[in-house]
């Protein structure tokens, strides 16, 4: 029964694992939209990016912050500035820049979706074992059915952690992976907002320049 056991135990420690992701990601990502909800209606109330970046260093953990960073580097060179940037490569910077974000935003999601879909297979290797050891006890010993049974029953109970450890796994990376994608549709949209500031800027026409009346 060694082997049902060690079965059991793996699924349990399994559970245990997915439920502490779960718990850790599910707070720091509704953590994580209440100061995106806070930095985007800040971020508005700033007409230069460095200012902006200046203000907001509160919020210097978010991804958003650090696409904004991203941004400015790269403008900063830039010969034209944020006066006249080249969009080309400030796009670029935007995309490198936004890859290993989105990749932390995910952790987590890996494990769960990994708890999700072996679970349930380890579970069953554990009952197909345990089930196969109590009928070679029941052909060695020559007892009746009714003797074999109960091992029968404890080698099925690895099927049933074995869903109890999917399930929430399954549940939770459905949630949690909802939540990402929301996250990270935001965080395009916040990039549209940067390059849209910039366009904005290059196309101003500079200070004290009006034409004679």
């Amino acid at each position: 029964r060694g082997m049902v056991l060690a079965t059991l135990v793996v699924l349990v420690l399994m559970s245990v694992l997915s439920w502490f992701v779960i718990g850790a990601r599910a707070w720091a990502l509704l953590n994580l939209r209440r100061q995106v909800a806070q930095f985007r209606h800040s971020f508005v109330a700033h007409r230069e990016l460095s200012a902006a970046a200046e203000a907001l260093r509160a919020h210097v953990a978010l991804p958003h912050f650090k696409l904004l960073v991203a941004v400015l580097k790269e403008l900063a060179r830039d010969p034209g500035g944020d006066l006249n940037p080249d969009m080309d490569n400030v796009e670029r910077t935007m995309r490198r820049a936004a890859e290993p974000l989105v990749e932390d935003l995910e952790s987590g999601l890996g494990l769960l979706g990994t708890v999700a879909s072996a679970a349930p297979f380890i579970g069953l290797f554990g009952t197909v074992w345990g089930i196969m050891m109590a009928f070679g006890d029941l052909s060695d010993t020559g007892s009746i059915l009714q003797t074999v049974a109960p091992h029968i029953a404890q080698a099925l109970v690895a099927t049933a952690v074995g869903l109890l450890a999917a399930i929430p796994a399954v549940i939770a990376y459905n949630v949690l992976g909802r939540m990402v994608q929301s996250m990270v549709t935001d965080l395009d949209g916040f990039g549209l907002e940067l390059l849209n500031h910039l366009t904005r800027r290059s196309r101003e026409p500079p200070e004290g320049d009006f034409d004679a009346a």
